[in-house]
């Protein structure tokens, strides 16, 4: 579906295009994961309805966009002005934003959008104001728990928001919709099969495995501190898979101490076969990481990034786990306390077994979105 597809030959479900959605996603795969899960529900659920993408210039989403078999429309826009290191990075960030602006200005005379939906991350500033200035319904998707600046804006501006959680500080109940997060489209595999593909075949092991996910750019400090629990005797009996692809000196770090039982996999853009593995895992609090996480009933230990925007990630640790099997360390809490919460969670295992659900978070969204065009489209009945 959508198999590269440029963004100007907008990606269709079945019928004539009645209504075409302009999704906006960029940065990390945090933010289009779920843009692209919601995508994909929409194709294969409402007909009649035409996407088309929108990200920035790093390599990085083109790269998570193509995963997936998607060319969007990408902006010459490397990131924002405003968190650019040094004055040389602002200027140019600054006429990066001018040349997006015209470029995307043209783009939605060209496609005569309906709706635009905003993911979040640097790229959504220009799409916001270029389509409230045109009049052009917009929707934002915050995944995280504390509202972002483009979110905030876009709330004062009058624009409909939708929350991944049941809280958007500061936005007040009422000034947002509580829809969920997409959860992009999985298969649980059996294990030792996944296992092998993950490991070109390394034996499986007797014990528990927990997976270790820093994001889409990889949290050295997570393999850090994981590297001091993994010391503890009682820690040592587990295997820990690591998601993600650290420079050489953590990485040989990490296997000067703990050769036997931790392997690296580099990124993984289809979670699958990681996800039918784990037992457990130890991770950030990214948003679209703890939806995945919740989603296949995974048991876990969540580690803020405490350096993260508004502290959104300790606030999205706060909502998985009072929703879900989990629990939270913050980075200044003991490590035997971490040691504590990872051994707590494999307890837990068989309370709750692992196994894929898929929600209805997409539908929602695509209510709220379908609402905010004025058409209440149903194609369902």
């Amino acid at each position: 579906m959508g198999q590269d597809r440029p963004a100007h030959e907008s990606l269709q479900g079945g019928e004539p295009a009645v209504t075409r959605l302009c999704i906006a996603a960029g940065g990390t795969g945090g933010h289009i994961f779920p843009a692209i899960a919601f995508a994909e529900w929409v194709l294969s659920n409402e007909p009649g309805v035409s996407i088309s993408f929108v990200c920035g210039s790093r390599p990085m989403e083109n790269e998570i966009y193509a995963s997936r078999g998607y060319v969007p429309l990408c902006l010459p826009l490397s990131g924002s002005p405003f968190g650019a290191p040094g004055f040389v990075a602002c200027l140019r960030r600054w006429k990066e934003t001018v040349s997006s602006w015209f470029f995307f200005r043209n783009f939605l005379r060209e496609e005569e959008c309906d709706c635009c939906v905003l993911f979040g991350g640097y790229v959504s500033f220009i799409p916001l104001l270029a389509c409230h200035i045109r009049g052009i319904p917009t929707v934002v998707h915050e995944q995280n728990g504390a509202a972002g600046k483009i979110t905030r804006l876009a709330s004062k501006l009058g624009k409909t928001v939708a929350s991944g959680w049941n809280v958007c500080r500061p936005l007040k109940p009422g000034r947002f919709v509580s829809t969920g997060i997409p959860v992009r489209a999985f298969e649980q595999k059996k294990r030792g099969d996944a296992w092998n593909r993950l490991t070109k075949g390394k034996p499986f092991p007797k014990n528990n495995i927990i997976g270790v996910l820093g994001g889409s750019l990889m949290s050295e400090r997570l393999i850090q501190l994981l590297g001091c629990v993994v010391q503890d005797m009682e820690s040592q009996k587990l295997t820990y898979l690591l998601l993600g692809e650290p420079n050489d000196r953590i990485r040989d770090d990490f296997f000067t101490q703990h050769p036997e039982n931790a392997v690296f996999l580099g990124r993984q853009w289809d979670m699958s076969d990681f996800y039918s593995v784990i037992d457990a895992a130890v991770a950030r609090g990214g948003a679209s990481t703890l939806s995945e996480l919740m989603a296949w009933k995974i048991p876990s230990v969540i580690i803020p990034w405490r350096e993260a925007a508004d502290n959104h990630q300790e606030m999205n640790a706060e909502c998985f786990v009072n929703m879900a099997a989990g629990e939270m360390w913050r980075e200044d809490d003991p490590l035997d306390d971490l040691r504590d919460k990872i051994l707590r969670v494999l307890r837990n295992i068989n309370e709750h077994e692992k196994r894929f659900s898929e929600g209805d978070e997409s539908e929602r969204l695509w209510r709220l979105i379908s609402s905010s065009t004025g058409r209440e489209i149903n194609y369902r009945g």
